[in-house]
């Protein structure tokens, strides 16, 4: 059944949800049907409810109770699964198997915008239920509202795990080398060599963490010391390679664009469209232009490259994008999400050939607003490929390198532009944190043998801006027009995390004088707090990376929400197709949507999109985690590696996080690193109200920020760990202690210890 209101089409479902929503306690089924038929007769007063009406309301009721939207108790009263203290979300476990559970929702501020918030709850291992690193649950909060037990297992997503083959008797195992997946028991069909690394496909859920196994992939014999970064990214989940359907659907693409495919399509082959990425970029998603307008306005057009014509969609190659969710970039190389024929050939937006595009076109006023818009299907050939060094040389330092000449004009008024248009981004609160970034540089055989430094010149702001501009312009054009989208949402940042944050700026002597409640509220006090950091001195990047993990993790929903960190109320991901799922997922939805002209064809695929857009969304978001997983890890691996070399050698470095046992410390050139505790001269006690490691026999006090001497002792590439031994302090960042708790906690230290020998005597 569907009711019209002034909003467009509400199912039973919704009105069922809003009922839900509004009672004040669980209410029956007679009680929800005469609810129900109260809220419609507001819009249609002769109404009465049907017994078609209400089977429809039982089958909602049944298929919510089925994916955990609802709750029902014992006595047959209905309610929303919010209101209980269950919830839904991603089990994130660890290697002892402990972890915790991320809740995602929706609330509203009080201009009624509404935000996405997270929940975090602590599940121990007696109360993990059988869950493993990944598995989506269900959760029962205890009352103290941070920790939780694992009720179910709602769905589980593993399809490959790659382990150490061992044998059992006469039977052959798979060991996961992720830790996080150890409590899964994986049986391997046929003879196997025992000690070798190996990926499974899983076959068959014999019961709750035991399954059958085939080998689909040998890494390496027992007997090979060596472990790859691509052995390392499988291990945090990353999915490998293209299926053999794939393969044989790559070898009908064309190399080029043909001549059929561009009927219907506006021809832009002669305008002066420009790309700018780094100078070892392949796969090429955009490309922009900028013309003046006799009336003094800006045409500005960011072109994206047009990945559904040759991965259509339920195709093979989509189904293996969808299983990928991104590329996947680490240790110098690239798992991508599309084939190389596809993500460096016929989408990648190369120099001088066409290539099929999807193109938003605005015209902007000197002030930087969008004064009219629109989205059309395209043909375009970039006339040159730019690199951000070299629009860097003109824009920042006046140089003008070679066959740049007459791009030299375009570019300084672009930047003026993206000058404009990131002050009326600051207005609207977005947050900007700076924080250099290192890199490795690889040799010919992979290996790290410098580090470079990631800065954000002129060239990534402006490429930055228009981007960002795209996103929020496609985001509203779809929205407009009633069409399903996948939102790139971000929420407000954690309460709880910011709190602790300003007692940290406070304790380090750069107290900031507001309460986390008005800086999560005051996107302007979010600003000042962002800059505040930075002008920390030698302390600014550990502090803007705690600041950053105050924030809440960027997702992606087909439900609206505003983007805190940008200060968009709808934004989307539209610009990156080859290597990301939500783009490329985009633009499905505007080329089955939006620029279909059939009506019937187009209510087919608004009503498609609506119900399959949330499996998309959740992938995404999903494989995103993966891919950061995979950067980190690869990335500590590699820093393992290059600091191999440097053994028994001095370094300086800054105390960038404490606890009672270990010292975590950042290198001048950005890399981390650790001192253990228990490597230290005497006995040592952690304060975690004053973020102090303090000593209560022999031995200097630990503070953060402390500026130190230090020696590297070994660096372990399997363990992806770097270890140092202190020798001296250069300089001291003392902690303010008001209350006097360092004294305290170190007496109570000592006593414990006196106790403990007293005993052991």
């Amino acid at each position: 059944m569907l009711r019209y209101t002034v909003s467009g089409e509400t199912t039973m479902k919704e009105y069922v949800d809003l009922v839900l929503r509004k009672a004040n306690k669980r209410i029956d089924k007679e009680t929800l049907f005469s609810k129900v038929e109260a809220l419609i007769q507001k819009e249609d007063s002769s109404y009465e409810l049907t017994e078609e009406d209400k089977d429809e309301i039982e089958s909602v009721l049944e298929a919510g109770l089925d994916s955990y939207d609802y709750y029902v108790t014992p006595y047959g009263r209905y309610t929303l699964l919010s209101k209980t203290s269950y919830r839904k979300g991603k089990f994130r476990g660890n290697r002892v198997g402990e972890g915790n559970v991320t809740h995602f929702f929706t609330i509203h501020d009080k201009h009624g915008k509404p935000v996405t918030v997270e929940e975090k709850y602590k599940i121990s291992k007696e109360n993990t239920n059988g869950a493993i690193d990944g598995d989506y649950v269900l959760v029962d909060v205890f009352k103290d509202g941070k920790s939780a037990r694992v009720e179910a297992v709602l769905s589980r997503r593993l399809d490959k795990i790659t382990g150490t083959v061992v044998k059992v008797g006469n039977s052959f195992f798979l060991k996961p080398l992720d830790k996080k997946k150890q409590f899964v028991v994986i049986s391997l069909e046929g003879q196997h060599i025992e000690g070798s690394i190996v990926t499974a496909k899983l076959l068959e859920q014999k019961s709750d963490n035991y399954y059958t196994g085939k080998v689909v992939d040998v890494f390496r014999a027992r007997d090979d010391i060596h472990q790859d970064a691509s052995l390392e990214a499988y291990k945090c989940g990353m999915p490998e390679g293209f299926s053999e359907k794939s393969l044989q659907q790559l070898e009908t693409i064309p190399e080029e664009v043909e001549e059929e495919d561009k009927i219907g399509r506006l021809d832009l082959t002669s305008w002066d469209i420009i790309s700018i990425d780094g100078k070892d970029t392949k796969d090429k998603d955009d490309c922009i232009s900028y013309k003046k307008l006799p009336n003094g306005n800006t045409l500005v057009a960011v072109h994206i490259a047009h990945t559904p014509r040759y991965a259509p969609t339920g195709s093979p190659l989509h189904k293996d994008a969808f299983r990928k969710g991104n590329s996947y970039y680490y240790s110098g190389t690239v798992e991508p999400q599309y084939p190389s024929k596809i993500s460096d050939g016929v989408c990648s937006l190369h120099e001088g050939v066409e290539r099929l595009t999807k193109s938003i076109l605005m015209e902007i006023d000197p002030s930087g607003t969008v004064v009219s818009r629109s989205l059309v299907p395209t043909v375009i050939k970039s006339r040159k490929s730019m690199t951000y060094e070299d629009v860097n040389k003109i824009l920042d330092e006046g140089i003008v390198p070679k066959g740049y000449e007459e791009y030299v004009e375009p570019l300084t008024a672009m930047e003026n532009l993206s000058t404009i248009l990131w002050k009326r981004r600051r207005d609207r609160g977005a947050i900007e944190f700076e924080q250099l970034e290192p890199y490795f540089i690889y040799d010919k055989n992979g290996e790290p043998i410098d580090i470079g430094y990631r800065e954000r010149g002129s060239a990534q702001s402006l490429i930055e801006e228009f981007m960002l501009l795209a996103n929020v312009n496609v985001g509203e054009i779809l929205t407009e027009a009633g069409i399903p989208c996948v939102y790139r949402i971000h929420g407000i940042p954690s309460l709880e995390r910011l709190e602790a944050f300003l007692k940290l700026l406070d304790a380090v002597g750069y107290p900031f004088y507001y309460k986390a409640s008005e800086i999560i509220e005051r996107k302007e006090l979010m600003q000042q707090l962002a800059y505040h950091v930075s002008c920390t001195g030698h302390l600014s990047d550990m502090l803007t990376t705690r600041l950053i993990e105050c924030m809440s993790h960027a997702s992606y929903s087909t439900e609206l929400s505003e983007h805190y960190g940008t200060g968009f109320d709808i934004y989307v991901h539209f610009t990156s197709p080859i290597r990301r799922l939500a783009d490329d997922t985009l633009s499905r939805i505007i080329d089955d949507c939006y620029f279909e002209q059939d009506p019937v064809k187009k209510e087919k695929a608004i009503a498609y999109w609506k119900e399959h857009a949330p499996e998309y969304a959740k992938q995404a978001s999903e494989m995103e985690k993966v891919a950061e997983d995979v950067e980190r890890s690869t990335f500590a691996m590699d820093t393992a590696k290059y600091m191999k070399k440097f053994v028994g050698k001095t370094f300086e470095a800054t105390i960038v996080s404490l606890n009672s046992d270990t010292i975590e410390i950042q290198l001048d050139n950005l890399l981390l690193g650790r001192i253990r505790v228990s490597s230290l001269p005497g006995n040592y006690v952690y304060n975690k109200d004053t973020f102090t490691l303090l000593p209560f026999d022999e031995g200097p006090p630990f503070y953060l920020g402390d500026r130190i001497k230090v020696r590297l002792t070994s660096s372990n590439v399997d363990a992806k760990k770097v270890d140092f031994a202190f020798l001296e302090k250069l300089s001291e960042n003392r902690i303010k202690d008001p209350s006097n708790s360092n004294e305290k906690v170190k007496s109570k230290a000592r006593d414990e210890l006196f106790k403990k020998n007293f005993k052991g005597n």
